[in-house]
């Protein structure tokens, strides 16, 4: 069972035979922004996402060998609502996850990634979106008492990011033009949402940059975090 936290705040518990896609050899839930999942590696399910200056936090608990992965879109919010586009609400809510399933706060160790400022534009990192997400990030994990064992942030380059068992991280930076276009597109379109209303979406129509259903052979750009 892999549990599902989605946009709306609803928490979904799904079977593992529904996740059939196949990245580096591994069945594949992919992550879209304002979701997160949680499952235990005897499940055997990987978690992919694709980032801008959006984050992913990812935990893990070594004794319960249980795993989970979010993706926000900004720190945290005024609104009321249960929202996991924040960071805040969506990080609170997948480990909440966590503890149910047995995972203990001592057990655990945390990663980070993204922040990219894929729009390269010419602001303090203050008004970042991605500088603001990375440091909540990095704050949160300190102050709840995570050890953040590794990090890949910032740049000016999206990345996909896959977590899989016994927190094997791998990572691929978005080089190609056209995948860059995409996510700049989807940027410019996030930093006019900051200025008015919550963010509705980032990154529906994900690139599979590792390649569905083939072994992926780019060495070159790919790196595992430990």
């Amino acid at each position: 069972m892999i549990i599902i936290g989605h946009k709306d705040g609803s928490i979904e518990k799904a079977s593992i035979s529904r996740f059939t896609q196949k990245t580096k050899g591994y069945n594949t839930h992919t992550i879209i922004g304002g979701e997160f999942a949680v499952g235990k590696d005897i499940e055997q399910i990987a978690f992919k996402t694709l980032l801008g200056s959006c984050v992913a936090i990812m935990f893990y608990d070594s004794v319960e060998k249980i795993k989970g992965m979010n993706h926000f879109l900004l720190p945290t919010t005024n609104s009321t609502n249960d929202d996991m586009k924040y960071g805040l609400y969506s990080v609170e809510a997948m480990l909440n996850e966590m503890y149910k399933l047995g995972c203990n706060k001592k057990n655990m160790s945390a990663k980070i990634s993204g922040g990219a400022d894929i729009m390269q534009l010419n602001i303090s990192k203050f008004n970042s979106i991605g500088e603001r997400n990375v440091e909540f990030a990095k704050d949160f994990c300190k102050s709840e008492g995570f050890k953040l064992v590794s990090e890949h942030t910032r740049g000016e380059h999206g990345r996909l990011i896959l977590l899989a068992d016994n927190f094997q991280t791998f990572i691929k930076v978005t080089k190609k033009s056209e995948t860059d276009n995409k996510i700049l597109n989807e940027e410019k379109a996030l930093q006019t949402e900051i200025t008015k209303a919550p963010v509705i979406k980032e990154y529906v129509g994900a690139v599979d940059l590792f390649g569905a259903g083939k072994v992926e052979t780019d060495d070159e750009m790919e790196i595992e975090l430990f």
